[in-house]
């Protein structure tokens, strides 16, 4: 993503993997991504400072503990910063799309584009 991205303004970036049978959430962030896991607790997962494309010193992998029925949310600096889960009863039972749809209409800032992607495995 660094180098694809150098031809233009640059970019925040996050990949993230979920490995349940290793009850793992492998991470890597650059840039205003933020990524949490909501389990029986609340993890915050890492991003690093820089810009893809521009000023990227440190790439880095994190891995986080992954639970059952946990739920994995990425978004962009667009989605305020103030949101949680647990302000709709029962949002963790839906469809991810749905989680990130709710987590938009509620949480988007007017003046930014925003990006949610919500991740958890079938039951």
């Amino acid at each position: 993503m660094h180098e694809g991205l150098r031809h233009t303004r640059g970019a925040a970036g996050a990949i993230a993997q979920l490995l349940p049978g290793k009850g793992l959430m492998k991470f890597a962030g650059v840039g205003n991504i933020a990524a949490s896991i909501w389990g029986s607790s609340i993890r915050r997962a890492v991003s690093l400072n820089g810009t893809l494309g521009h000023e990227a010193r440190h790439f880095r992998e994190y891995s986080y503990p992954w639970e059952a029925g946990a739920v994995a949310v990425l978004h962009s600096d667009g989605l305020g910063s103030h949101w949680t889960l647990d302000e709709n009863r029962g949002i963790r039972r839906h469809d991810p799309v749905v989680i990130a749809a709710t987590l938009y209409r509620d949480f988007c800032r007017q003046r930014d584009d925003v990006t949610v992607v919500v991740g958890k495995m079938a039951a």
